[in-house]
């Protein structure tokens, strides 16, 4: 037996992420515009077909609020720019949580480990 991970277990510990991050999304804990950024980070990690509808929908999301301050992107911007997105930061999170909550969902339904029969 060796000390590194399997290609299956990396699968299932990327798989993991993603369900804790989808997690934090619908419990408020991860915030919906830089959740979708991670989401679709891991979107060739997790194996799932490149159309995948949930994963496509974290990458569209994250391709549309390309240019806000998110995450520690923020830290990057002057309080002046950081006040004139807000209204466009607030604007996103409204338009994407709907969409990304349906596809996180999906994610928890799909990958969260199930006990053993």
């Amino acid at each position: 037996m060796t000390d590194h991970m399997s290609h299956e277990d990396y699968v299932l510990q990327v798989r993991g992420e993603a369900v804790r991050t989808c997690a934090g999304i619908l419990d408020g804990s991860v915030g919906v515009l830089e959740g979708c950024h991670q989401l679709s980070s891991l979107r060739w990690e997790v194996e799932v077909d490149e159309r995948d509808s949930d994963f496509v929908t974290f990458s569209m999301i994250s391709s549309e609020i390309e240019g806000l301050p998110i995450g520690n992107d923020w830290q990057r911007w002057s309080k002046a720019a950081l006040a004139e997105l807000e209204p466009d930061v607030q604007a996103a999170v409204a338009w994407a949580m709907p969409t990304a909550r349906r596809a996180c969902q999906s994610v928890i339904e799909r990958f969260a480990t199930k006990p053993s029969a």
